[in-house]
């Protein structure tokens, strides 16, 4: 065979076998950071002039007392109002709308306190308490008390830190990230970034998590070590 049917008959067999590896299901990779559909970098909002804090309330298990650090203007006024009525609920303030950037942290025994962020710069669109649940009390059960925390081990955020869709204001539109705390509010550490939407947040006992978000046109499916702040992301197959 000649020379030049032999380099012939290798460059069919390496197309042949592209096309092969194109026609497999490629396995998916686990990632701790896995490639966004998005490239814009958005320029975070300036941290609000005027912040106010109200009530504290306890972390149950712990001797750590938190109260969240709000916008003024509209949102005072707004919370001072339902205070006043008494519709008011402490640690309910963004289900009312509230602005809330930051938290404060006080040991109750040795009077020391610390705030979750350095600054006011993101918003905090929510806050879950992690940790062991209360059984109910047999003599006298409470349906109410049937999620209640006996003793919190983390601190669950979602957060948003720029205004992504240039609206001029920070919500849950905008893309969040999704960090753990020390029940003392230290040791925030980022887990997730760059998230859209968050699909599923499924509870797999007290130290795991099963999380489902969108970021661009991807989805992503999460499990994350809450004590270690360990997270492995996979791609969830294309749609089309």
């Amino acid at each position: 065979m000649s020379e030049q049917l032999w380099k012939l008959v290798g460059v069919i067999g390496v197309v042949a076998a592209l096309a092969s590896c194109n026609s497999k299901t490629i396995p998916i990779a686990s990632t701790t950071s896995p490639q966004v559909a998005v490239n814009d970098t958005p320029t975070p909002l300036p941290a609000p002039k005027e912040v106010w804090m109200t009530q504290f309330q306890q972390i149950n298990g712990t001797p750590y007392l938190y109260a969240p650090i709000y916008v003024a203007t509209e949102e005072q006024r707004s919370i001072i109002k339902q205070i006043k009525s008494g519709s008011y609920e402490s640690g309910k303030g963004n289900e009312y709308g509230t602005d809330i950037r930051n938290y404060m942290f006080v040991h109750r025994d040795n009077l020391s306190a610390s705030k979750l962020l350095t600054n006011n710069s993101s918003r905090l669109l929510s806050l879950e308490q992690i940790g062991e649940t209360a059984p109910l009390d047999k003599s006298n059960p409470d349906p109410t008390r049937a999620n209640w925390i006996k003793t919190v081990k983390a601190l669950w955020h979602v957060r948003a830190i720029a205004d992504t869709n240039s609206d001029k204001i920070l919500n849950d539109l905008d893309r969040k990230q999704i960090g753990i705390s020390d029940v003392s509010g230290a040791n925030y550490t980022e887990i997730i970034k760059d998230i859209d939407k968050i699909l599923l947040v499924y509870p797999k006992g007290i130290d795991r998590r099963l999380v489902i978000y969108t970021s661009g046109n991807k989805r992503f499916v999460a499990n994350i070590e809450i004590p270690t702040r360990q997270v492995t992301i996979k791609e969830l197959p294309a749609l089309k």
